[in-house]
């Protein structure tokens, strides 16, 4: 696999952490005080430790992090709607990470990979732990 592909997968891996980083956030700013908000919040924040990790790695490789997304879709009716939504997005990077791990043939990529993929993984359980709790 050339390195301008790895860098386009890489990418991509990137889109999806920027978009979950701005739908987590502005989800948990719509829903009340609460352990969702909160839950929203803090994987957020791990979302953009892995957009972090992920750019550094596209410029060790020589290229550019793209810092464009697709248009957002938050999710509708309220708190349950945005868990949705939410588990939605975790399934789709879950899938995502699994096919580029794949695809990619370096080790270290590979590690840093599976490290982020595992953490979806606990994100999508929190997600739908969270829902359960609301009653779906």
């Amino acid at each position: 696999m050339k390195k301008s592909e790895i860098i386009s997968l890489l990418n991509q891996d990137l889109t999806g952490e920027i978009e979950a980083i701005l739908i987590y956030m502005r989800d948990s700013f719509l829903t009340p005080q609460c352990g969702p908000s909160r839950e929203m919040e803090e994987i957020a924040k791990d979302e953009m430790r892995h957009a972090e990790k992920l750019a550094e790695m596209i410029v060790d490789l020589g290229g550019v992090p793209s810092m464009e997304h697709r248009e957002l879709n938050f999710g509708k009716g309220g708190p349950k709607g945005y868990l949705r939504r939410l588990i939605e997005l975790e399934k789709g990077a879950i899938a995502m990470y699994r096919e580029h791990i794949a695809a990619i043939p370096d080790a270290k990529i590979k590690k840093l990979l599976t490290h982020i993929l595992h953490e979806e993984e606990e994100h999508l359980e929190e997600f739908e732990e969270q829902l359960r709790e609301f009653g779906r």
